[in-house]
């Protein structure tokens, strides 16, 4: 075990896939101290049922995506939560699609808990690791699956380009 808050972290090959999703706007320093837009975004994702909209989805599994860093004094980036889908889907409201790169991802695997914790903990640590590892600010995303039906119970991968 490499820490209480990640259980496990291994290197992926990741095929291109697609994803569409709801997308915002934000940043690294003000999502660190937990006042950011990224839970708001969750309870409007489901309030609004915005998981309904989304057509030919693959399965059941949510993704959040962070990408389209921007290198500034406050690293600003979009975060977007979605769906994989097949080609060919419809793209309603404020929603993208986005195409993970297929390539090497380092996977973090969480502890498991409330997935609003565990999740915040395994991002420090990646943030930490990324200070003497090589990450390429690509595209990351956290995969939530079967594990995560029960939110105050839930196991999540975090893929890091690298």
């Amino acid at each position: 075990m490499l820490t209480d808050l990640v259980v496990s972290q291994k290197v992926v090959k990741v095929n291109e896939f697609t994803v569409v999703a709801v997308p915002i706007r934000t940043d690294e320093p003000v999502e660190e101290t937990g006042t950011g837009l990224i839970p708001e975004h969750w309870q409007t994702f489901y309030k609004q049922q915005l998981a309904n909209k989304i057509a030919n989805k693959v399965n059941g599994n949510t993704f959040a995506l962070y990408t389209e860093f921007e290198y500034n004094q406050k690293m600003d980036f979009t975060f977007a939560l979605g769906y994989e889908v097949l080609p060919g889907g419809e793209l309603k409201d404020d929603m993208r699609e986005f195409i993970i790169p297929e390539g090497e991802y380092m996977v973090f695997t969480t502890a498991v808990g409330p997935a609003r914790q565990v999740v915040v903990e395994a991002w420090a640590y990646i943030r930490e690791w990324a200070k003497k590892n090589h990450r390429a600010y690509k595209i990351d995303f956290e995969l939530y699956d079967e594990r995560c039906i029960d939110p105050e119970f839930s196991q999540v991968d975090i893929y890091v380009s690298i």
